[in-house]
């Protein structure tokens, strides 16, 4: 069986495919299924298989938000009217400051005809029809992250150091001094989002002063994300993959 994660860019993907080899086992594997040669078109983009056994899994960082639904009319459409490609189909997006409602909307016109209808921390069957013109059935899900506030992957990375009340207040401290230095490094940090990042960059420059130079890869396994119960509430769904 094949499942494909698409999600928002590159960090995205390094976060999941590192805690879904923690909690679920899955492997990173060089070779793509056959006939399934899905490549990158883009610098931003990232591509990569894992296999369980004789489970394949694509993890797709797409370049951002505004690329999700030309990725995959591009790159997996095709794939899975000809041949069947996936049976699972799971998206990660920021939640940002939207809804759950706004983005269960948004996500379920990104990959028409394919997947009509996506809810969030749910596997919801879509049904379309193939090259042959035979009904198949696609599982997919919807995971807005966080799962129950404003933010993004940032936000529940933070929430999940701040899980020990040591490593809180470094967060609260870290949190505290982007504030105060937003007005004076607006060239660097000029909106939320970016602010946003500072914070996770500080607390991590604290936590791991020796690692501050590492790639971002480095230092999201210098956390044991996998022991999280934040992280578990928010992806258990994945477990089903």
């Amino acid at each position: 069986m094949n499942s494909i994660i698409l999600c928002e860019g590159g960090t995205d993907a390094i976060f999941l495919s590192y805690y879904l080899n923690k909690v679920s086992g899955w492997e990173f594997c060089k070779r793509a299924p056959e006939h399934l040669a899905i490549k990158t078109s883009e610098t931003n983009q990232t591509i990569n298989w894992y296999q369980r056994g004789n489970d394949r899994l694509l993890i797709c960082g797409v370049g951002g938000k505004d690329n999700m639904s030309s990725f995959f009319t591009d790159k997996i459409s095709s794939p899975m009217i000809k041949s069947d490609a996936f049976s699972k189909i799971v998206l990660i997006l920021d939640r940002d400051d939207k809804s759950t409602e706004a983005i269960e909307a948004q996500a379920s016109h990104l990959f028409i005809p394919i997947v009509t209808k996506m809810k969030h921390d749910h596997w919801i069957d879509n049904r379309y029809v193939n090259a042959f013109d035979i009904q198949m059935t696609v599982s997919s899900l919807l995971i807005a992250i966080p799962a129950d506030q404003q933010g993004a992957l940032e936000t529940l990375m933070l929430e999940v150091i701040s899980e020990d009340p040591y490593d809180a207040a470094i967060v609260k401290s870290a949190g505290d001094f982007v504030d105060r230095m937003h007005k004076s490094a607006s060239r660097y940090i000029p909106n939320n989002r970016m602010k946003l990042k500072a914070h996770l960059g500080v607390t991590w420059a604290v936590q791991y002063p020796e690692k501050v130079f590492s790639l971002m890869d480095e230092q999201i396994k210098s956390v044991s994300w996998e022991k999280s119960e934040v992280l578990r509430n928010c992806f258990h769904q994945l477990e089903k993959l």
